[in-house]
This record gives C-alpha cells, sequence and structure tokens, in this order.
C-alpha cells in the first residue's frame, strides 16, 4: 500500500496507517503493548477493535511517549488511544480525555474508572475556538463517525466518501487476496449498502470549549503529546490554543479530514509554533480525502 510522506520533520520511517471505516479492522498496523491491552467497555465491540488496531499510526516521524507524560486525548470516543499509551507507559502517564458525546463519555467515564487508576481525566465537552453550544450528530451504528460537522444534509456525501475509502482498502488487499479481486464496481454498490447505517442520526447539543481555558482549570503546565482525531472540526481544536500556552506543547498529531482543502493551514499553524511538520496519506485515505500531521518540536 503506497503513501504520500512530507517529511517536514523527523526522518523516521513511517507505518502504513489507514482510516478505512465499517470493514477497516484487518486493514492496519498494530501496536505492540507493554502491558496486556485493556478490555474497554464499549458501544460498537467491532469500533473498539478497529481504533485499537489503529493507534500504532499515531507513533510515527518521532512521535514518542516517556513515563510521566502529559498526554491530550481531543476525541478520545471510548478511550481507545488513552489506553494504548497507558499500556505503553506502563500506567505512569497523566491523561486528558475530551469527548462530548453522552453516550461516550459515560462509557469513557466507566473505563477511567475501571481500568486507569486515577490516571484519565475524562471531560465531557469538545474543544474549539471559543466557548460555545454545537448540535453533534451522533450515529449509534458507527459512533467513530459523530462529529458536529456531518447532519442530514450531507450525511449522504459522507456515505459516499467513506465508501470509496473502504473499497480502496479492500483493493488493497485489506480483507485478503480473494475480496482483493473482485471490481470495484461489484464493491462499491455492496459497501455502501453496509454503510447505509450512516443515515440513522441522533442530534445532541454539546458544549465546546477553547483548550486554553481547559489549560488554565486544570493546572496543565506541560503537553508531551496533543493527539487530536475531531472528524473535521481539527483547526477549530487548534485555534483555541492562545499564544502563551503553544509553548507548553511539545509534540502533536492531528488527523485532518478535507485534506485538500485544510492540510496546508493546520500544517501552517503547527510550522508558525515552531514545530517540525511531517505529513502522510496512503491510497485508502486519498480515497476518504483524510491524512496525518505530525509535529515536533525540534
Amino acid at each position: 500500500m503506497s503513501a504520500d510522506v512530507t517529511p517536514c520533520g523527523s526522518g523516521a520511517r513511517p507505518k502504513r496507517r489507514v482510516r478505512a471505516g465499517l470493514l477497516a479492522p484487518t486493514l492496519v498496523h498494530p501496536l505492540v503493548m507493554a502491558m496486556r491491552a485493556i478490555e474497554l467497555h464499549s458501544i460498537n465491540r467491532w469500533e473498539a477493535s478497529f481504533l485499537r488496531e489503529e493507534v500504532g499510526g499515531y507513533f510515527t516521524h518521532g512521535i514518542e511517549c516517556r513515563p510521566g507524560a502529559t498526554v491530550l486525548d481531543v476525541g478520545a470516543n471510548i478511550g481507545v488511544f488513552s489506553a494504548a499509551v497507558y499500556e505503553r507507559l506502563d500506567g505512569d502517564v497523566r491523561i486528558y480525555a475530551f469527548e462530548p458525546m453522552p453516550p461516550l463519555h459515560a462509557t469513557l467515564e466507566r473505563n477511567a474508572r475501571e481500568f486507569f487508576n486515577g490516571r484519565l481525566t475524562a471531560l465531557p465537552y469538545g474543544l474549539a475556538s471559543r466557548d460555545d453550544e454545537l448540535d453533534f450528530s451522533y450515529i449509534p451504528a458507527a459512533t467513530i463517525f459523530s462529529s458536529s460537522s456531518r447532519d442530514q444534509g450531507n450525511i449522504e456525501d459522507e456515505r459516499r466518501r467513506v465508501t470509496a475509502s473502504v473499497v480502496e482498502g479492500i483493493r488493497q488487499g485489506g480483507l485478503g487476496p480473494v475480496l482483493r479481486r473482485v471490481p470495484a464496481r461489484v464493491l462499491t454498490p455492496l459497501i455502501g449498502r453496509k454503510l447505509r447505517v450512516l443515515r440513522r442520526l441522533e442530534t445532541h447539543r454539546v458544549k465546546v470549549r477553547p483548550l486554553s481555558s481547559v489549560l488554565d482549570e486544570q493546572g496543565i503546565d506541560h503537553i508531551d503529546l496533543l493527539k487530536v482525531d475531531v472528524e473535521g472540526a481539527e483547526l477549530e481544536v487548534l485555534r483555541g490554543i492562545e499564544e502563551r500556552h503553544w509553548p507548553l506543547v511539545r509534540q502533536a498529531v492531528v488527523e485532518v479530514e478535507g485534506w485538500q482543502q485544510n492540510r496546508d493551514t493546520v500544517c501552517e499553524v503547527l510550522l508558525t509554533h515552531g514545530f517540525k511538520v511531517s505529513t502522510e496519506q496512503n491510497s485508502v485515505q486519498r480515497a476518504g480525502d483524510i491524512g496525518m500531521v505530525f509535529a515536533v518540536r525540534p
């Protein structure tokens, strides 16, 4: 599987990372953990499996975590990324996990109580450039696609985008050599029908806050890793960091939706604040118009 990599920061060799959707669990690179993997409570078990496999793609291009780190998990869902970091560091970490969707936050909070030994603070709001309340669309059958930028007006476009990404993943061999030989014209309607679950939306009014306000409130004086996966609201998150707080951020990894439109702006924000920046997009991500941005302090 080919990937477009722009090494503006570290020269570390990238691992492959795929965000294909409902059929993706077998398409991605696993992260080898220091501890036994935590069996988190989840809403959809397939999502927990998929997110667990996806984690390894964050720790490339020079991104690393050391014992004693402070990590911000923005767009935490049920806490799979947080659990992977906790395991990776044998529990010697402080995690602040942000999840505004009430059903997801309830599961995240339960996981925090039962599995993280007081090391994870589950925060019940999202991040944005200013304090506000927003309507978020929650997709019970595929919670990872829940977002403030998806609604009944654009969900069909989103379904077609995710379908294209899944089909490309299968054509790259992600579900085995047999399905790889099936023509895209055959796969596309089959996958599209499976993804009709995206049409079933619930609307939740949720709170969002600027990150700088949270840093002040929580007394956070350094951020060893800022992970952002917020389904299209990446720039809003970054714009909520005041200039006085940018020096606290040592590393950041941002999954960018609307790659063609938003990649350069996300990179410019990080470059302007003194980071070395690398980007990566493989063919499956390209089909879904998403990609990864990695930022480290030189």
